[in-house]
């Protein structure tokens, strides 16, 4: 095919491609002579299937339109290819070779090897990609490439040559010219600066000509108040990798040098890093409060503060990476261990540098008697844990242990099964605990469970479920629970001590009833 993907080239119907693997016919014409450009964000239905007329995929069953850019590499070729030929409201109907679609591997388990696939798209709209949000107020002038493929994204720290130029009113004038420097999508930079650099490779470049609302934004002084149009021109030079690596941005990971490989530490991994900690104020770090060359450590083993666990299994060897740490990730999660120069309310920048790690083999890899080791070490970690306050890092270990024989491959001996079923039930028994202490009923009650699942007959199950059915008033289930206990120790103190609580709330509830209902009636004579 002699460049046929410039759009140019391409037919409207028929066979698009000239060697007979893409061919659409049109089932509805669209509205306009406009098609969609390269960077547009598309707006689409379809319903895709295999040769045999089974469906594989349909925007239509799930009641949504499929969003995509267009000529960004986010669909299949031949879908770039046939998008750029619709008119808004066209439908079509589209038969892809499997070089244009999957090709020799499809895409198991729905789409076969060598699978050729019939598509009824409709374009319902899109948005231009010159028209950055589609209100006129931010117009794409003109744009380059820029080489590689990689982009920066959420939270990238990124590093641009901006020349800003006043438009209106004249006479034309350089406003700034110079480097800036922000995060994406944290709100400190120019809104347009901000969703374009998402989109663009390094040194590449691009115009942009800005009206009200977007004349200016955050931090852009340069830019006079009688300024109705601004043309930014944008170079991306550099950016580093952040990541949110905690999940709500209370461990928050810059990589200022790649690691090597692909392989990160795992829970219960030999690290070895160097190491130093600055304390943050008012968004700025101080100087190196703590320095460790090398530190030596097992992750998840309480020997760090929880960011740095969660931190360095998000990392390659020998990456070198600047972690900001939340008070509660930092010491503020084990305030006991809080060094001096450091409190356990203080945010944290870490520099960490990975020097090596081994680490912790698979579950599915290890034999009955390693995972039969590996859960007593759990518990007792986990024991540990919670007698320090350590909660959080306590439970990791008590699920871990949970787990390991959760999918038995093999047949376990009486003898050991039942000390299996000894240990798993008494790390259900101590998360339930664990959640008890954080108030959270629904996952005592879940773990209680499987802990009674486990031995129907086990006391302090019965009474841990009985307490947690009793926080959430349910009063029937919770009597059930603690008649049960009795029935196996009819002597157990705490057990019958909850009970009698259980009838006193139970009565009080019955008067307080009895008291609103004669209310009731009263008013109704």
């Amino acid at each position: 095919m002699s460049n046929m993907e410039d759009v140019g080239e391409l037919k409207q119907s028929g066979d698009l491609t000239g060697d007979g693997g893409v061919i659409k016919e049109i089932l509805q014409a669209g509205r306009g002579a406009e098609r969609p450009e390269k960077g547009d964000e598309i707006v689409m239905h379809y319903v895709g299937k295999l040769e045999d007329g089974s469906i594989v995929d349909s925007s239509r069953t799930r009641g949504q339109a499929f969003k995509f850019k267009l000529g960004k590499g986010s669909v299949i070729r031949g879908w770039d290819l046939v998008t750029r030929t619709l008119a808004k409201g066209e439908k079509a109907l589209v038969t892809l070779a499997p070089a244009y679609a999957y090709g020799e591997t499809g895409s198991p388990p729905r789409i076969p090897p060598n699978a050729t696939l019939t598509f009824e798209m409709e374009l319902e709209n899109w948005i231009s990609s010159k028209d950055l949000f589609g209100d006129g107020s931010v117009m794409k002038a003109s744009e380059t490439e820029g080489g590689g493929w990689e982009r920066p994204g959420i939270f990238s720290e990124v590093t641009c040559k901006i020349v800003a130029k006043r438009l209106e009113p004249g006479p034309g004038k350089v406003l700034f010219d110079g480097e800036k420097v922000f995060s994406v999508g944290t709100g400190t930079a120019h809104k347009a600066w901000d969703k374009i650099v998402q989109d663009m490779k390094k040194d590449g470049s691009v115009s942009l000509i800005c009206t009200p609302p977007c004349v200016t934004g955050p931090g852009l002084d340069f830019v006079p108040a009688d300024v109705t149009k601004v043309q930014y021109d944008i170079t991306l030079l550099h950016w580093l990798k952040v990541e949110d690596v905690s999940g709500d941005h209370g461990v928050m990971k810059k990589v200022l040098r790649e690691g090597d490989g692909w392989e990160t530490p795992n829970e219960g991994a030999f690290v070895s890093v160097n190491i130093e900690y600055r304390v943050v104020t008012n968004g700025v770090a101080g100087d190196v409060a703590i320095k460790h060359e090398p530190f030596i450590f097992t992750v998840i083993d309480g020997a760090v503060a929880e960011g740095i666990d969660v931190a360095v299994q998000k990392m390659k060897l020998n990456e070198i990476a600047i972690v900001y740490l939340k008070a509660p990730y930092a010491f503020g999660s084990c305030p006991n261990m809080c060094p001096p120069r450091i409190k356990p309310t203080d945010d944290l920048e870490v520099k960490i540098e990975l020097l090596s790690f081994d680490r912790s083999k698979d579950s599915w890899s290890l034999s009955v008697d390693e995972k039969k080791k590996q859960i007593i070490a759990r518990k007792a970690k986990g024991n540990q844990l919670y007698n320090v306050g350590r909660l959080k890092l306590a439970m990791r270990h008590y699920e871990i242990g949970t787990s390991l024989f959760e999918y038995r491959t093999a047949e376990l001996s009486p003898e050991v099964a039942k000390e299996v079923n000894e240990l798993t039930m008494a790390c259900h028994l101590n998360l339930a605990a664990c959640y008890k202490k954080q108030n959270n009923m629904d996952k005592v009650l879940v773990h209680t469970k499987k802990a009674i699942d486990i031995e129907p007959t086990n006391v302090k199950a019965l009474y841990r479920r009985g307490c947690a059915y009793l926080a959430l008033d349910n009063f029937y289930k919770a009597e059930q629970d603690f008649k049960r206990a009795l029935e196996v120790e009819p002597e157990n103190t705490e057990v019958k001590r909850k009970l009698a609580e259980l009838s006193r709330i139970i009565a009080k509830q019955d008067e307080a009833d009895k008291s609103l209902y004669s209310n009731m009636f009263a008013k109704t004579k």
